[in-house]
């Protein structure tokens, strides 16, 4: 049913990978750039200073992003069947465990070296955790309605 608990966890994941695109996940300070890492970004702060990146750098994070929002959506639409359920929260949490690895072991050493700089991490680069882990309080509420349930079907 809709108005169970793990419902508002997957819409919690959902939220927080919303926030993610809005939100910066790094700041670098260099002599020669300033730059802020968004999902969907490399922005430039330095006046007069040409584009870092392109579209086409960013847009596995984007598509990641995308899936991050989507698949507990749709896991929320398909709450009569729980198995379906708990195999869209398992792959959101390992899309959300390809997204962290992303950004922090490639993106962001790569665009310190472009910035010559170190990154200062901000909010966004603990929201696809903060998705992870509200992924697996979702999943841990699923799996104990499916015991739930097969338990109701044994008595019968």
């Amino acid at each position: 049913m809709i108005q169970r608990i793990q419902t508002v966890f997957m819409a919690l994941a959902s939220l927080s990978a919303i926030l993610l695109f809005f939100s910066p996940v790094a700041w670098y300070y260099g002599e020669a750039h300033t730059l802020a890492f968004f999902i969907h970004q490399v922005k430039e702060f330095m006046p007069g200073a040409e584009t870092v990146s392109s579209f086409a750098f960013v847009l596995p994070l984007v598509l990641l992003n995308f899936l991050l929002v989507i698949l507990p959506v749709v896991s929320i639409v398909r709450f009569k069947k729980l198995s379906l359920q708990y195999s869209l929260m398992r792959l959101n949490m390992f899309v959300s465990i390809i997204m962290v690895a992303a950004l922090l072991l490639f993106y962001t050493a790569r665009i310190a070296k472009m910035a010559q700089a170190e990154a200062n991490y901000e909010f966004g680069a603990f929201m696809p955790l903060l998705a992870m882990v509200f992924s697996v309080i979702a999943m841990r509420g699923i799996r104990a309605d499916i015991r739930l349930l097969r338990s109701v079907d044994r008595i019968r």
